[in-house]
């Protein structure tokens, strides 16, 4: 069985050239290849999808604090090419050689923003139940979150106000962001709703959630905003490989999938039979087998 931590065998911090804190975990072999992984939306550093998957397959896995979560310092305005640009320096301050990307959910298209910009550093990309272009896949997010993409070239300020007003009660009872999300009284469960009933996955998201929350909405937000804007890179100039897992028990992630393994030259298209959008939990030693 998957073991969802929240204990890092490492945690540290660097400070980026215009000062900013970037901080990060590490877990499994400290001798092991390197496989860094981003975070889903919210959350943090702490998302490990599975320690005992990592040390066994010799994988040396960092993961990073985004702007605004955990102990990372806020960026207002960020992007996910602006991303790309602090996951840069946090590689080259760690001297971590060419090496594979992977997010999860909300990190997706932050991963896929380093695959385009850093080919470089960039050895192979994954992206699992991810985030797709909000402008560009009509089924993507909710009708208010489209709602207020149309409106944010017009009124930036007044769409913020609504994203900090709409993430408010996440900052103030993190815990309230699974109200709902994995009902177990579905007939029968959804993939997500067992695994959410086990203490151990419950206690690491709730971990994960309030960790998010340490600087209030900030980091939650910071993504909002960026999700509603065009990327800023075009996916079909992502050259090195890449794979698009999905569980075929998340409905709400396929259209984003579909697309995404679309317009993404090559890449591995991989749907998983009986997961959901925690996937990652479950198939975590495949996904690390893929990445090279």
């Amino acid at each position: 069985m998957a073991i969802v931590s929240v204990t890092p065998r490492l945690e540290g911090r660097i400070t980026l050239r215009d000062g900013r804190s970037l901080a990060y975990a590490e877990w499994g072999d400290p001798r092991g290849r390197p496989v860094v992984k981003f975070h889903g939306m919210p959350a943090t550093r702490l998302q490990c999808p599975d320690a005992d998957a990592t040390m066994a397959a010799g994988v040396r896995l960092i993961t990073i604090d985004r702007p605004g979560y955990g102990w990372s310092d806020p960026k207002p305005g960020r992007s996910l090419l602006g991303w790309a640009d602090d996951y840069a320096e946090l590689h080259t301050q760690l001297d971590l050689p060419p090496c594979p990307v992977m997010g999860w959910s909300g990190g997706g298209p932050y991963a896929l923003a380093c695959a385009f910009r850093l080919p470089a550093i960039v050895t192979s990309v994954g992206v699992a139940g991810s985030v797709g272009p909000i402008t560009e896949v009509p089924g993507s997010f909710s009708e208010e979150a489209r709602r207020l993409s149309r409106l944010l070239p017009d009124d930036p300020q007044g769409v913020l106000d609504e994203v900090v007003k709409e993430w408010q009660g996440f900052a103030d009872d993190p815990t309230s962001l699974f109200d709902g999300w994995f009902e177990a009284s579905d007939q029968p469960p959804s993939p997500d709703a067992r695994l959410f009933a086990r203490p151990d996955v419950r206690e690491a998201m709730t971990e994960w959630a309030r960790d998010a929350a340490r600087q209030g909405s900030a980091g939650v937000v910071a993504d909002a905003m960026a999700f509603m804007q065009p990327w800023g890179f075009p996916l079909a100039e992502i050259r090195c490989d890449a794979a698009v897992w999905v569980g075929d028990g998340a409905p709400a992630d396929r259209d984003e999938s579909d697309f995404l393994a679309a317009a993404i030259p090559g890449s591995t298209y991989v749907i998983l039979p009986g997961e959901g959008h925690l996937a990652p939990i479950t198939r975590w030693a495949e996904m690390l087998a893929w990445l090279h």
